[in-house]
């Protein structure tokens, strides 16, 4: 099992993208960040900054802590 938080985040956020049914486009301009950065996060190739953490929360509609819950 993954142990880097990177890793682990970015499963989260693919979790919670696919149990809404979004596409990666459709959670990026929600969010507002681009469609190449949701494929980096969910892959754990990028270290999300707080400010894009808290946009992801809420195009979610989710606590920020829901993100890190369990991981």
């Amino acid at each position: 099992m993954a142990t880097d938080i990177c890793i682990l985040l970015g499963q989260r956020v693919r979790e919670l993208r696919l149990a809404r049914e979004w596409t990666q486009t459709y959670l990026s301009v929600h969010a507002g960040v681009g469609r190449n950065y949701i494929s980096d996060v969910e892959l754990g190739k990028k270290e999300i900054g707080l400010r894009n953490l808290q946009l992801l929360a809420l195009s979610f509609d989710v606590p920020l802590e829901k993100l890190f819950k369990g991981l």
